[in-house]
Formats: structure tokens, sequence, C-alpha cells
């Protein structure tokens, strides 16, 4: 089954407009061609992307995932436009950067204020995903800088890490486990655990880890964010390991920091495209990201010490 670029034009324009009246007034056509190719489109298929109230029509749930698909592509069409644009005005100064949601809210801004500070007429977009997400859409997409946990193999691209320090524990302030200076992994025995989702590169590391030690945690929750699991843990929810990046955004927020008593580094993985394709403004940006989590890595030494 082969999709055409009509349909899919079709369906999002009727899941952005939510009426088939509005979309086909966006695609400048008629009423009863939008229905009828929608018909097709749900014929091809093999089944039905919304439920039919008179003139209404509500998605379906197989139409909300669909979405979720159709959505990017959309997207990564748009990029392409205002790149063009760019281009045609001589003012391509232009960085795109793929990222972890951790990331775009834990040192992302102070690198972003920095560059900014010394090249304010460069127009920076960040796109911000969770990993198995944004590993899909740094291969359909154009990325100047991709930013992810894992480590993947790319086309036309390079990659490499950045030694970002180590995994720490985060436990909610008064818990019993902040009179210890360093954790063990059998301290979390039975103790309330706040966790990663399953796709997660270092919850399986972290699970190794705990399973060597036949140490058996008590999952309450799992989150598929690390700022989400942070907030958990502030919250009292239970305790958990994360990364340096978050935990010292968090430290000032209701969680206190320990060190783990098994090392578990953690690298960020950054992706550039072929060195022909890389830009000047780029190359800056990446300078400022790597100051950045030095310095971090240096407070991290502080806020573990106190």
């Amino acid at each position: 089954m082969r999709l055409n670029q009509r349909q899919i034009e079709i369906f999002n324009a009727i899941m952005v407009h939510k009426s088939v009246t509005a979309a086909a007034a966006s695609l400048r056509t008629s009423q009863p061609t939008v229905s009828r190719e929608l018909r097709d489109l749900e014929k091809q298929i093999g089944f039905d992307l919304f439920n039919r109230f008179g003139k209404r029509l509500t998605p379906t749930s197989q139409a909300q995932l669909l979405q979720s698909v159709v959505a990017r592509s959309f997207v990564g069409m748009e990029e392409i436009s205002r790149v063009a644009t760019a281009i045609k005005g001589h003012n391509a100064a232009h960085i795109r950067i793929a990222c972890l949601p951790a990331y775009a809210e834990a040192f992302l801004p102070d690198v972003v204020h920095r560059f900014l500070k010394s090249r304010p007429r460069v127009h920076l977009s960040v796109h911000s995903l969770g990993e198995v997400a944004l590993r899909h859409d740094m291969t359909t997409q154009l990325f100047d800088i991709g930013l992810t946990e894992g480590s993947y193999d790319y086309d036309d691209a390079t990659t490499e890490k950045i030694d970002a320090g180590e995994l720490v524990c985060v436990l909610p302030a008064g818990h019993p486990l902040t009179a210890k200076a360093v954790i063990d992994l059998q301290d979390f025995q039975g103790v309330a655990f706040v966790y990663y989702s399953e796709e997660d590169p270092y919850r399986r590391k972290l699970d190794e880890a705990f399973d060597a030690a036949c140490v058996a945690r008590h999952y309450t929750v799992e989150t598929t964010t690390a700022t989400g699991l942070c907030s958990m843990v502030a919250a009292g929810v239970g305790v958990s390991v994360v990364n340096p990046f978050t935990a010292a955004h968090y430290a000032e927020r209701g969680i206190v920091l320990r060190k783990l008593s098994v090392r578990v580094p953690y690298h960020v993985n950054l992706w550039r495209p072929a060195k022909g394709l890389r830009s000047a403004h780029a190359d800056q940006f990446v300078r400022l990201l790597r100051q950045v989590t030095e310095e971090m890595k240096q407070r991290f030494k502080v806020l573990l010490a106190d």
C-alpha cells in the first residue's frame, strides 16, 4: 500500500482544520472532492479515520496515531520553505538543533543565550522530542546539530561523544537516604523508585547494575523525560537516578543530589552533518555547548560536595 501526496494533504488538512469545509477551503478545492478523496483513502488503508455524526467528523484513535507521523513530515516541509525564503533574502543564518527535552530545558538555554549575545541576527530552531521520535526525525529532516543519549549511525553525518560526567541520585528533601553522602545500590532495596520508560538507553545500563547486585526496587511510576522524572521526585513520589544536566537544573527545586556508589558515565552524543554541509555558526554553537558542559561538570562537583 502506497499513499500519494494528495491523500496525505487532504488528511492533514482535515485534522488541522477540524472540518471538511475548512479543509477544502485551505486546499482551494470543493467540499465534495475532499469528502470523496477521504472515503477513497479510508477504503485504501482499510479502516475509518473519522467517526461521522451528521456533518461533524471526529478523528478515530487510528487517525490520531497516523497524524502524529504526518504532522512531522509537514513540519519538515515548512522548514525547507523557510530556508528557501531565507536564501532568497540572503539571510540564511539559521541553525536547526534536534535534542531531547531534558537538554532543551536544562542546559541549552544557557548555550543559546551566550551564542545570541555575539550573533543576535542568527535564527535558532530547537526541535525537542523523546529519544525514539527524535531518532526518526533526525533521519528524515534537516538539522545542523543533533543531541541524543543513544548512539546512532547516519548517512552523510558524523557522531561523537561529549563527556558530561556521571549519573547521580536524586532524592526528595527530607528523604531518609539524604543522610548518606554516597548511595549504595543496596540502599534502593524496596524503596519507591521513579523510572525511565523501557526504551531509554540508560535504563538498560541501570537495570544491569541493579540486577547484578540483586536489588529489587519498588517502581511507583515511569516517565519518558528526565525533567518529568525530577518533578516526580521533587513532589515526593520516589527517588531515582538521573543525568547530571537535569539533576543540576533541579538542585534548587526541591530535590537533593547524592553520588551513586557505582559509576555510570553519562555522554551526550553529538550529531553533525558531513563537513561540507556544516556552517561556521553551528561550529561556534558547538564550541559554546562544550564550554557550558565543562562548566556544568565543575558546578556539579560543588553541588555534590555540599
